[in-house]
């Protein structure tokens, strides 16, 4: 398994695990259609701090997932 963006799809987070799953929802929430894959150790450490997640979404998805995350950081949300 590579670290890359599988053909098709763009990276939009990488990052801890948890924060990948809100990504996730709030791109969902958004009406795409983004997935996260995990890289890691968590089959010896589940939930540890090694965990390492990435969302991709189709590539034409990727300017509006963007938009999306930028406007989120923005209100802090």
């Amino acid at each position: 398994m590579t670290a890359n963006a599988p053909e098709g799809w763009e990276e939009v987070f990488s990052g801890a695990c948890v924060e990948a799953n809100l990504v996730q929802a709030v791109l969902e929430a958004n009406g795409l259609k983004p997935v996260t894959r995990e890289f890691g150790s968590q089959a010896l450490w589940s939930g540890s701090v090694f965990e390492n997640c990435r969302v991709y979404v189709p590539v034409g998805q990727l300017e509006v997932a963007r938009d999306i995350l930028a406007t989120e950081r923005d209100s802090g949300a």
